[in-house]
């Protein structure tokens, strides 16, 4: 079983996605912010990284600062509709980026392509 790790200071963003996620036999670790998430990946493998960009104790790039190795598995999660209108050169590093709120369809295409997972019908 894949497992993801889902980082978002959002309760119902996070309870959607995961819902989401569980749906398609995904193993999911929900963490509400930087620091949580960061003490999981120190002791724990994950096969995908969906993390929201915008967060009280640190953004999402941050994260990935942290672990610069997990770039190929990490999805960043904004509200903001352009990359180019973050303001953080780090926003290239990440494997995808989705644009809240996540569909369904949307995020079914991106498991698929970076983890294999079936496209749910």
């Amino acid at each position: 079983m894949r497992n993801v790790l889902l980082v978002d200071d959002d309760t119902v963003s996070r309870t959607v996605l995961r819902i989401m996620l569980e749906r398609l036999d995904l193993q999911v670790v929900e963490a509400d912010g930087v620091a949580m998430a960061s003490g999981h990946l120190e002791t724990n493998d994950v096969d995908l990284i969906i993390c929201d960009y915008e967060m009280p104790d640190a953004n999402g790039l941050d994260l990935l600062a942290a672990f610069p190795d997990l770039s190929d598995r990490f999805v960043l999660v904004t509200g903001t509709t352009e990359r180019s209108e973050l303001d953080d050169d780090r926003v290239d590093s990440v494997a995808a980026y989705l644009t809240k709120p996540v569909g369904s369809d949307e995020l079914h295409r991106l498991l698929q392509a970076m983890l294999g997972v079936p496209i749910a019908s």
